[in-house]
Parts: structure tokens; C-alpha cells; sequence
């Protein structure tokens, strides 16, 4: 009961210096605030277990190739048969191919991101329902009904959780359409290798059904898992994946050119999903922590100061017969009413910087994106109170009871040496911890304003980008091709907009896509290694005016494009001086040699005539390495594609 009596003796006494105490609350709030929300996120992204089953024994798989500066080309269907058949070291395997649908029959048509799965997925990943079933081996095959899995997420934020959702049908366009149903919900887990909507089995996809998937070693567009076989370790796999790799390099040289330098890697999926963000969170966990010590000293140096002006109050407190032990538990009681304060003002404080950091910190891991806040947030707080109420109660020199001088004499107060010294410890600690924050801010801003200033050759600040889904079911080319103008024209009417024009890829939304594609124009003769490589666009007349795009010679697409038997094409400015060095690009002509464009429908390999060279753009996500395809682009009509009778694309 002393105690609690002691607390209230130290709220009367904190209620007479009202503005020491708003200041203490204030700092202390921000020092525990910023340091619960980042140990927050340290622990939701680093160090909290996964939700997959047997983590330790979940691997990925990643082939690489180095020589087209491509960290991540992904495997196709032939490669991957190739692993299961050879590799003992991996009990079974887990693919998952991305693709973009568009979902009718489950409220308003709308575009998703998608996983296309084989049935052996969910089981190697270790994952399981909240609501229905996860696809299994029963729903693999040519004749397998369609099925859907709705991530937890898209179930949350767009269904409520309606678990009248388990059994509805729906249809799913993409390169042709298919009717699905949905049998489960997933639970809450991390969504890599992406952030999709639903995963669906292989049958919904007819693109992955086709020969050219199933038969196509160079048509690489599935990520890779697997789990070790009991007894194995990860290095062991590593080892003999390097082994039957290499073996199938060998038999099949020609998907594998030297100059690519392919190559195969294996690593804990939970590294995978968290090495990214492991240096830039520390940096944040230790950044926060000189807050927390540059706010402790600062409080430090307040309740010092007090105590000083209260030396006469101790003192008497002293002679009047209170032990040393009862002055510190009085000092005690005011820094936990105080530290107490802070911390409740700090957590909640926290909770939408929580929300903010873990954007950030997407960025650069996908578990992030799954990240929730949870009771670690308010133990951190809890900790952090009690570590600086402990410091605060323990940095005043009390007076002891036979303690006699004119301070208790004469009313006065004083300065020891012994407060003054601490004091200056307490002052240098803070100047010391605030420079360097100071310092790594200022190359925090600097960094900043030079990314403000980047040129990417886009408009960023007046252009909108919307997502339009295709209604292609039951519809002709043309009247998908219709439906396209109409929404354009609709949009053009607005008031404020000024120009409409239609893309196939987002620019700094979409990822980059892989090492681009091989190509080739008038005149070239490659020597022996080379392998010029673009990136492809797929886009409509005007967009290069709706996004602030100059044309710097020639002419813009139009309508006409693609209604005659000359394929037109746009070049950038750097691909237009590469391939024609000190040369007019007009009217000359480029092609594309890759020969994944065999398993891609509608876009032509026949020459097509240069029409206009444009200023070079970065419109990818992630910016790219010097030297890479990133700002080397086509635009190309090919009628091939059904979009305003044609469609364009820009290389």
C-alpha cells in the first residue's frame, strides 16, 4: 500500500509543474513510440515464425542468368520435369506461375493478380484453409474442373468474409476463358513470390495448357519450391541441384547460350523473403534506438534540473527521518507515473507509424505486406516505460539523513559537483546520439531530393492510371475493340482531362520484365556473344502525350497503324543511336529474333518500319543495372492483337 500511496504523493507533486511534466510525457512518447513501432516490424518481418508448416525444410529455387543481367529468369515446364525426375535431395516440388485475369461472377468485373498452381503447391508450401479446401493433386489435369482459392486478404478487404463466397462460379480471361469455382479461402500467410488475388489450378489458364508452355524450354515464367527429403540438408540440395543443372545445360545447349551464363540457387524460403529488408530494418531498429537514448538523456537532464530546485525538499525529507531507500521509491513512483504516460501516449502514437513503416518496408520483403500489429507492440512500450522509469528514478544524488549545509540551512539551493558532472554526461550522450542522427537524416533528405529531382521521362504528377478489365466473353475482337474507344471517349469528355490513351503495362507499377527480347534490324550482323535485347510495350495512339512523352523524330501512331500490310514501330532514342549509329532510324526497320515470341500470341517476328523515335523513358519498378534494357524500348502496330483494330508497342 506504500507504494500506491507514493503515487499519489508523486501525481500532487507532478501536478505543481505541469510544463515539466508535458515535456517529459512529449519526449518520451517519442522515443518509446518510434521504438515499439520499429522492434514492431523487426519482429513481424525477422523474427516471427512463418505460418508455412516445417519452415526449416521449405526451400526456393531460383535460376539466375547473370550474363543478361537477370537475377531472377524463373524455369519453364521442361525444367522443371527435369528436376523432379533427377533430384533426390527434395521430397516433392511447388510451381507458381503469375498472370492477370479478368473475374466475372463475384459482384462487378474486375482485373486480379493470380497464381496458376499445380496441385502439389499448397501441400509443399505448407499451408492450409481458413474456409473450403486448397487446390490438391485431384485438380490437376486436362480434365479437372476449374478451381479458385481466394487469398485471405483479397477475401477481407473485398467480400467482408462472406463465406458465402466457398462454391460460387466465375470466369477467368486470359488468353482465352474458362469457368472456375471457388472452393477455399487461404489463410493469412506471407504472399510470395507475389501479391495476388486468387490462385487457381493450371486448367483455368489456357496458355499454360498449350504445347507451346508444356514443350517450351525457353518459355520461362514459373517460380519454383520444394521441400528437403528427411535427412537432407541445404547445402546437400544445392549440390545435386548444381549437378542435374549442369547435366541439363549440356543436353540442351541452345536454351542455355555461354554469354547468358545461366545458373541455379537454392536458399530457406524464409531468407528469401527476408533478406532484403534485414539491412534496411536494422539500420531503422538502430536509428531508433539513439532516439530512445537521445530522449532519455533529454528527460535525463529535466528531472536533474528538478532536482536540484528540490534539494531542500529531500533534504528535509532526509532529516525528518525518510531512509534513502523511501526517497528513491518516491523518485520511483513520479518517473513511472511519467515514463507510464509517455508509453501509452507512444504506443498509440505507434500504430498507424506501424502501418506507414510496413509499406515502406514492402518494399524490399513481401512478408511485410502481411504484416499486422499485434501485442508485441504494447510489451515493447511496457518494457521501454519501465527501462527509462528505472534510469530517471536512479540518476539524482539523494541527500542522506545526517546531511547538513546551507542548502537546508538557508533555504537555498545548489549545484554538486557530482549532479553537475552528470549532467555533462548526460548533455554529451545527447549532443553525440543527435549528431548522428542528424548526419544519417541528412543523407536520408539528400537522398530524397535527388530521387525527386530523377528525370524518368514520364509526367509523374498529372497523370492517372486506371485498370480497365476486359470484357472479352462472349464478345467479338471488334467489340472488344469498341468497348476500348468508348471507355477512352467517355474519359476524354471529362472535365480536366486533357489527353486518353491506353497502355498495357503501367509504368513504375509493373516489375521489369526479365532481360527483354532478342532483336534485330537492317544491316546488323551481331558478332559472336552478342545478344541486344529490348524491352516490349503495348499502348495506343497518344500515349505518349497523355504521359508528357516527346517525339523527337517522326510521327505518333493512329488509327490507321495496323489496318495495312506495313507494321509500324516506335524506337527510343538510345536503341534508335544503337542499332543506327550516326544514321536517320526513319523508315528503316527492326524485327524480333527471340524465340520465346513462339509461345506468345499476336505479336509478329516480320520487319516492321520505324515510324517515330521517342525520348528515353524509366518506366519500370525496380530501376535497373547500367548497361541493361531499361531504357532501350519498341512500339510496334501489329494487327495481330485486337486493340483500336490494332495495337502498339513501344521498345
Amino acid at each position: 500500500m506504500s507504494f500506491f500511496r507514493d503515487l499519489r504523493i508523486a501525481a500532487y507533486s507532478l501536478l505543481r509543474t505541469p510544463g515539466l511534466a508535458i515535456a517529459v510525457i512529449l519526449t518520451l512518447a517519442l522515443g518509446i513510440g518510434a521504438n515499439a513501432a520499429i522492434f514492431t516490424l523487426v519482429r513481424g518481418v525477422l523474427l516471427k515464425p512463418l505460418v508455412n508448416r516445417d519452415e526449416d525444410r521449405l526451400i526456393y529455387i531460383r535460376q539466375s542468368a547473370p550474363g543478361l543481367r537477370s537475377d531472377n529468369v524463373t524455369f519453364s515446364v521442361p525444367e522443371i520435369q527435369d528436376l523432379r525426375a533427377n533430384v533426390k535431395t527434395l521430397t516433392s516440388f511447388g510451381d507458381f506461375s503469375m498472370i492477370g485475369f479478368t473475374m466475372v461472377g463475384l459482384g462487378e468485373p474486375r482485373k486480379v493478380k493470380a497464381g496458376v498452381v499445380s496441385g502439389s503447391y499448397f501441400d509443399v508450401m505448407g499451408l492450409h484453409p481458413v474456409l473450403g479446401r486448397l487446390i490438391g493433386p485431384q485438380d490437376d489435369g486436362r480434365n479437372a474442373a476449374g478451381v479458385v482459392v481466394l487469398t485471405y486478404r483479397f477475401w477481407t478487404t473485398t467480400f467482408e468474409k462472406n463465406p458465402s463466397v466457398i462454391g460460387k462460379a466465375v470466369r477467368l480471361g486470359s488468353f482465352g476463358d474458362r469457368s472456375a469455382t471457388v472452393i477455399g479461402v487461404l489463410e493469412p500467410c506471407v504472399p510470395y513470390p507475389e501479391d495476388t488475388e486468387i490462385i487457381a489450378n493450371v486448367v483455368t489458364s489456357p496458355h499454360h495448357l498449350s504445347a507451346t508452355m508444356v514443350t517450351g524450354r525457353v518459355h520461362r515464367m514459373t517460380e519454383l519450391f520444394g521441400r528437403l527429403a528427411p535427412g537432407a540438408t541445404l547445402e546437400q540440395s544445392r549440390a545435386e541441384l548444381r549437378s542435374v543443372y549442369a547435366a541439363m545445360k549440356k543436353e540442351h545447349a541452345d536454351a542455355y547460350p555461354p554469354r547468358a551464363d545461366y545458373r541455379i540457387e537454392a536458399k530457406l524460403f524464409r531468407d528469401q523473403i527476408t533478406t532484403g529488408a534485414r539491412t534496411v530494418l536494422l539500420v531503422l531498429l538502430a536509428a531508433s534506438a539513439l532516439v530512445f537514448v537521445v530522449a532519455c538523456s533529454n528527460v535525463a537532464n529535466l528531472i536533474l534540473a528538478r532536482t536540484v530546485r528540490r534539494e531542500g525538499e529531500l533534504a528535509v525529507r532526509a532529516a525528518l527521518g525518510a531512509s534513502t531507500g523511501a526517497l528513491r521509491r518516491m523518485l520511483l513512483a513520479e518517473s513511472l507515473l511519467l515514463c507510464g504516460a509517455g508509453a501509452v501516449l507512444g504506443v498509440v502514437s505507434a500504430q498507424p507509424l506501424v502501418g506507414v513503416l510496413a509499406r515502406y518496408a514492402s518494399r524490399f520483403s513481401v512478408r511485410a505486406l502481411d504484416f499486422r500489429v499485434d501485442s508485441s507492440l504494447l510489451w515493447v512500450g511496457v518494457g521501454l516505460a519501465i527501462v527509462a522509469a528505472v534510469i530517471l528514478a536512479y540518476v539524482p544524488r539523494l541527500p542522506s539523513a545526517d546531511s547538513r549545509g546551507p542548502g537546508l540551512s538557508a533555504g537555498s539551493t545548489r549545484t554538486t559537483s557530482n549532479t553537475s558532472r552528470r549532467q555533462r554526461v548526460f548533455a554529451v550522450t545527447q549532443i553525440a546520439a543527435s549528431f548522428i542522427l542528424l548526419a544519417g537524416a541528412s543523407m536520408l533528405i539528400t537522398t530524397l531530393i535527388a530521387l525527386q529531382r530523377t528525370e524518368t521521362g514520364l509526367d509523374m504528377r498529372h497523370v492517372l492510371a486506371i485498370n480497365v478489365p476486359s470484357m472479352t466473353y462472349g464478345k467479338t475482337d471488334q467489340q472488344v475493340v469498341d468497348f476500348y474507344k468508348e471507355s477512352i471517349r467517355r474519359i476524354d469528355a471529362l472535365p480536366g482531362v486533357i489527353q486518353t490513351a491506353f497502355g498495357r503495362v503501367v509504368p513504375w507499377r509493373e516489375g521489369d520484365f526479365g532481360p527483354g527480347l532478342q532483336f534485330s534490324a537492317d544491316g546488323q550482323v551481331h558478332a559472336a556473344g552478342e545478344d541486344p535485347r529490348a524491352q516490349l510495350r503495348g499502348i495506343s495512339p497518344g500515349f505518349f502525350a497523355a504521359l508528357g512523352v516527346p517525339i523527337i523524330a517522326g510521327r505518333d501512331f493512329n488509327d490507321l497503324d495496323g489496318k495495312t500490310q506495313d507494321p509500324v514501330v516506335i524506337v527510343s532514342e538510345t536503341l534508335a543511336r544503337r542499332i543506327f549509329p550516326n544514321q536517320d532510324a526513319i523508315n528503316r526497320h527492326v524485327y524480333w529474333t527471340d524465340p520465346v515470341l513462339q509461345f506468345i500470341p499476336g505479336i509478329s517476328t516480320a520487319p516492321h518500319r520505324i515510324i517515330g523515335v521517342t525520348a528515353d523513358i524509366d518506366d519500370v519498378r525496380r530501376h535497373a543495372p547500367r548497361g541493361s534494357t531499361s531504357r532501350k524500348r519498341f512500339a510496334l502496330s501489329d494487327r495481330g492483337l485486337p486493340l483500336f483494330g490494332s495495337s502498339t508497342k513501344y521498345l
